[in-house]
């Protein structure tokens, strides 16, 4: 994926911030909370958590990022793509586990084909206890 075609595809502009929180989100193997990205550069760039904020709300509302509020609730981001991911959180230790593939893509079609809608999006979060609690 070419970070500079996607933005100017979105009609958004290539800055040198939305660079750096897009380069970083492809290289997560799972989707990351605002205040977990801001941790990651802080160290290298300055960056405050306000701007890391506005990009990911306009990035996740052209539809480059797909934003999921958890239970917890807490706003994690990730791209946009064929690959995004869903978790399996504990409810004691509250580990937070991926689940690889994405169940909702059928169901998806079907509430289209119902609805009319044109889904754009989707939160879908599990909940439970995780196999290490469950031995305590």
């Amino acid at each position: 994926m070419n970070i500079n075609e996607l933005l100017k595809d979105k009609d958004l502009k290539v800055t040198k911030y939305r660079k750096l929180i897009l380069e970083n989100l492809k290289s997560c193997d799972n989707p990351i909370s605002a205040e977990e990205l801001f941790d990651k550069l802080k160290k290298d760039y300055d960056m405050d958590l306000s701007t890391i904020y506005r990009n990911l709300n306009i990035l996740e509302e052209k539809g480059v990022l797909l934003k999921t509020t958890n239970l917890d609730g807490i706003s994690y981001y990730q791209l946009n793509d064929s690959h995004h991911k869903h978790f399996i959180t504990c409810n004691i230790c509250h580990k937070k586990f991926t689940i690889e593939n994405c169940p909702v893509h059928e169901l998806e079609d079907e509430i289209e084909k119902e609805t009319g809608f044109v889904i754009n999006g989707h939160n879908f979060e599990f909940t439970g206890i995780c196999p290490d609690c469950q031995k305590k």
